[in-house]
């Protein structure tokens, strides 16, 4: 047997000792692999725009960026824990060219098979992707063989194990035989963490928070760097600093330390705190760029939404009447061609000098009848008129106590009232018929209510609208904007799933890694008379601890992120912001239900072993 089989065998043999760094990397393929596949799918790219497409790209190449620092992170951590098994086999006379030459055949044996998997993975994991897709924004795309994305992805992570089997070499222990040997078993001694530095993380944090939320919201995009770079900042010193000096404090408290199991979970929670700040960090990163790029899209989608099924109408016309004219024609026209039967309403909209518009008393309840609004009574005097939309919220048209009419007699403003009838903003105001506004410029409109008539009828009539910028159509503009954010919803939602499934991976992999450290410790004291609902609980807790650490931070980071968003469009944090929060956490909450129950069973049989 010759060095090169010896290595091959030796990584078969030992199946669960390179699972984890196996699976890691293969993962990372698939994501490369299912993002690539749908940024070169026909249907999918013939339908961005070039923002999309660029969007798409930086994205791809974010994602293989993630990739390589991951798999070399991965590789990293599954180097340190083997430093026994290093000098086990350096006592057998392996020389330290020989160890990084085998770790090098090692990386490239499980790269090669990771590539192969992740790929064929990949075909399947990206078709749940598209049952997701469909069932949340309708995005119905055709199966086709990615051969595009499947040379690309083999040629880009050949590349990628190469770069890391080389560089990985210089992340071998230097250390002498004797301390290699003894690894497992010396202690990790004392640590504490930086009161100061755990300071700044607060003070960097709240920075980024301040800035985000109180700078007005045309300046939220200007200060968007600055902040970030602060949150980030501050949340490496949070993880790294901040919590193990918290943990140590905790320690110090005897109520809380000596309370049932909390001994053994506090025991070496600050240096699983320590360990894991990079995993924490990079989760609680990726997790907030997933609910920003999610909640944004989705949310700018919904708000557009919203502001569409503000028209109280399904059709609307207005305008200049000589423009109007032959577009009211050809669609009543229309309307009585398909026998469609409407409620139809006509106005005019008087504009003086003052920029101060008036309608009649009685156009306005005709509208107000079809709107299903209710109907506002002038008694003889003028009534100022607040389009009640929250878009509107915040805008003060200025109250006004009188209006000079053409005749420059004037006119008391009796009261103000919201209503949604009109979609004027400014100073509007209804007066009695009586009034005589002769002289004072105006528009025309029309509105048209169907009735018994189906969404698909409602959108081929709406398209009557194309190049008559005059008709408003509700249902075949709502449709429109639907359509026009499918690909780009989809794009948002997809690298969600992809950036939050990355995090999970991330979790999953130090909770692996760790494993053996944690089988060792819960053997010695489950000989003491340690019960399996105690190891239970302390295994849940641990797991707890590793799952929802980072996530609760990135659920802070995203609430500001997107409550900033808001800002720019002067409003709260929406529904649609809390709707993708909350399904992420779920998926969460879901991941540590599964996670925690696989890892008790494994670490019990082991323990019992």
């Amino acid at each position: 047997m010759n060095f090169r089989q010896f290595v091959i065998r030796n990584t078969m043999r030992n199946k669960r000792l390179y699972m984890a760094y196996f699976l890691s990397t293969l993962f990372a393929v698939m994501v490369f692999f299912t993002f690539t596949g749908f940024a070169f799918h026909p249907a999918l790219s013939d339908g961005l725009n070039a923002s999309a497409q660029k969007g798409m790209l930086a994205a791809a190449i974010i994602i293989y960026g993630f990739s390589f620092f991951f798999v070399l992170y991965s590789m990293d951590v599954f180097i340190q824990s083997r430093k026994k098994e290093f000098g086990l086999l350096m006592i057998q006379g392996m020389s330290p060219r020989q160890l990084k030459r085998m770790v090098f055949i090692e990386n490239l044996v499980i790269g090669f098979f990771a590539t192969i998997v992740g790929s064929i993975a990949g075909i399947f994991f990206s078709q749940f992707i598209l049952f997701i897709s469909n069932k949340l924004i309708h995005v119905s795309l055709a199966f086709y063989f990615p051969l595009q994305a499947l040379l690309i992805t083999i040629a880009s992570f050949t590349l990628l194990f190469l770069s890391i089997s080389f560089f990985i070499q210089f992340r071998l222990p230097k250390l002498s035989l004797q301390t290699l040997l003894k690894a497992g078993d010396l202690g990790k001694g004392s640590l504490k963490g930086s009161f100061v530095k755990g300071i700044l993380a607060i003070l960097l944090i709240g920075a980024g928070y301040g800035v985000a939320l109180l700078v007005p919201g045309q300046l939220v995009p200007i200060v968007m760097i600055p902040v970030i770079f602060l949150v980030v900042v501050g949340t490496r010193f949070l993880f790294n600093q901040l919590s193990v000096w918290s943990i140590e404090k905790l320690k110090n408290n005897q109520k809380i330390f000596w309370k049932k199991t909390n001994m053994v979970v506090f025991s070496d929670l600050a240096f699983r705190m320590k360990d894991n700040a990079r995993s924490f960090f990079l989760v609680s990163i990726i997790s907030t760029v997933a609910f920003a790029a999610i909640g944004t899209l989705y949310s700018f989608q919904q708000m557009v939404l919203e502001s569409t099924n503000a028209m109280p109408y399904e059709f609307q016309l207005s305008g200049e009447e000589g423009e109007t004219a032959p577009i009211l024609t050809e669609f009543s026209t229309l309307l009585e061609q398909k026998g469609i039967q409407t409620e139809r309403g006509d106005y005019k909209i008087y504009t003086d000098q003052n920029q101060v518009s008036f309608i009649k008393e009685s156009e306005y309840n005709r509208l107000a009848e079809i709107a299903g609004e209710p109907k506002v009574e002038t008694d003889g005097q003028a009534v100022q008129l607040v389009f009640d939309t929250q878009y509107n919220d915040g805008v003060d048209v200025g109250k006004i106590n009188q209006v000079v009419l053409p005749d420059q007699q004037t006119l008391a403003v009796a009261k103000s009232e919201k209503e949604k009838v009109l979609a004027v903003f400014g100073t509007t105001v209804l007066v009695p018929d009586s009034v005589n506004l002769e002289g004072i410029p105006y528009t025309v409109g029309t509105v048209w209510e169907p009735k018994d008539v189906s969404r698909e009828q409602l959108i081929a009539l709406g398209k009557t609208q194309e190049g008559n910028y005059q008709l408003s159509a509700k249902t075949y503009m709502t449709q429109t904007i639907i359509d026009s954010y499918k690909p780009i919803l989809f794009v948002g939602v997809f690298i969600g799933i992809v950036f939050f499934v990355s995090a999970g991976s991330f979790l999953y992999f130090r909770l692996y890694s760790d494993m053996d450290v944690d089988v060792e410790k819960f053997k010695m004291i489950y000989k003491l008379g340690l019960t399996k609902k105690e190891l239970k609980k302390m295994i849940n807790q641990q797991v707890g601890i590793l799952f929802f650490t980072p996530i609760i931070v990135s659920v802070i980071h995203g609430i500001v992120a997107l409550t900033a968003m808001y800002h720019i469009f002067n409003q709260t944090m929406q529904l649609a912001g809390w709707q993708v929060l909350g399904a992420f956490i779920l998926i969460q909450v879901a991941y540590y239900l599964i996670a925690r129950v696989f890892y008790f069973k494994k670490v019990y049989q082991m323990v019992q072993a």
